[in-house]
C-alpha cells in the first residue's frame, strides 16, 4: 500500500527510467472511476515534480476504458493466453520434465535474472532487480525457478519464470530467456515446470500473456496447451508533459 493511493494500486519505478511510474491495478478485476484514477495521477505528480510520464500495467477492457477518458494512451497490446489445468495429463507432465530439471531463482540471483530479462526484452519492457521482487509478490504464492548452464567453473543463468497462484487460478507471470539460449529447450522447461505447480496445486486453470507480435513466446504456449483468448490486454500510459496534470 501506499500512502495515499489507498489499496486498489500498487507503484514503482519503472525499470532504468526513473521519470516513469508503473500503476497497476492490485486485482485484475477491479474498475476503477475516473475520479480515482484522476487522484491517483495527481498524487504521483505532486511527490514526483519531475515525473514524466504514468505507465499503467496490463488491463483487461473495461478498465482500460476508464483510463482512456482520462487521457493514457494505449503503448502495447498483450495477447492473453488459458489453459484448463484440468485437461492436463498428469503423464504428459512427468514425461515432459524428463531430463528438464529446473532450479530454485534465489532473490540473490535477481541482478543476473534482471540482465536476462532486458537482453530479452529490452527498452521499454525490461525489468531490474526491484521490479522481479514485486512480481514474487504481486500474488499471496509463487514459485520461482531457473535454469543454468555451465561456463568453465561456474553456472550461468540463461532463463528464468516466475509463476504465481491467486484466487484458485495460476499466472504464468514472467518468462525470460537470454537470446543467445533461445531456441534450446529452456522455455519449454520452465513452463512444463509452471504448469506442474499449477496441477500440484489443483488450480482451475492458468493464465500468461504476451505481445501480440511474440511469435516464438506464442508458438510456446500454444504447443504447451495454452490456448488464445478473443479478449487482449493493453499497456496505457499518460504523458503528463502533453496532457497536463488532470485535476478534479
Amino acid at each position: 500500500m501506499h500512502a495515499g493511493l489507498g489499496t486498489r494500486v500498487r507503484v514503482r519505478p519503472w525499470a532504468f527510467d526513473p521519470q516513469v511510474v508503473q500503476l497497476s491495478l492490485a486485482d485484475q478485476g477491479i474498475v476503477p472511476t475516473v475520479e480515482e484514477i484522476r487522484g491517483w495521477v495527481e498524487i504521483l505528480a505532486a511527490r514526483q515534480p519531475s515525473l514524466r510520464a504514468v505507465r499503467t500495467g496490463a488491463l483487461f477492457s473495461a478498465a482500460a476504458d476508464r483510463f482512456a477518458l482520462v487521457g493514457f494512451d494505449v503503448i502495447d497490446t498483450l495477447a492473453l493466453l488459458r489453459i484448463d489445468l484440468a485437461d492436463v495429463d498428469d503423464r504428459a507432465i512427468r514425461d515432459a520434465r524428463q531430463g528438464r530439471s529446473t532450479s530454485r531463482l534465489l532473490a540473490r540471483r535477481h541482478a543476473e535474472a534482471a540482465r536476462v530479462d532486458r537482453d530479452a526484452f529490452g527498452d521499454p519492457w525490461g525489468n531490474d532487480a526491484g521490479d522481479l521482487a514485486d512480481i514474487r509478490r504481486a500474488t499471496p504464492t509463487h514459485r520461482a525457478r531457473a535454469r543454468f548452464v555451465r561456463h568453465g567453473g561456474r553456472r550461468d543463468l540463461v532463463a528464468f519464470a516466475i509463476t504465481g497462484a491467486a484466487a484458485g487460478h495460476g499466472y504464468l507471470q514472467r518468462l525470460a530467456v537470454a537470446p543467445a539460449h533461445q531456441g534450446h529447450g529452456h522455455g519449454r522447461a520452465l513452463v512444463v515446470d509452471s504448469l506442474a505447480w499449477m496441477c500440484r496445486r489443483r488450480l482451475g486453470y492458468g493464465l500468461v500473456n504476451t505481445a501480440v507480435d511474440n511469435e516464438r513466446a506464442l508458438n510456446l504456449y500454444e504447443s504447451s496447451g495454452f490456448r488464445r483468448l478473443p479478449e487482449r490486454l493493453v499497456v496505457m500510459e499518460l504523458d503528463l508533459a502533453a496532457a497536463g496534470t488532470p485535476t478534479r
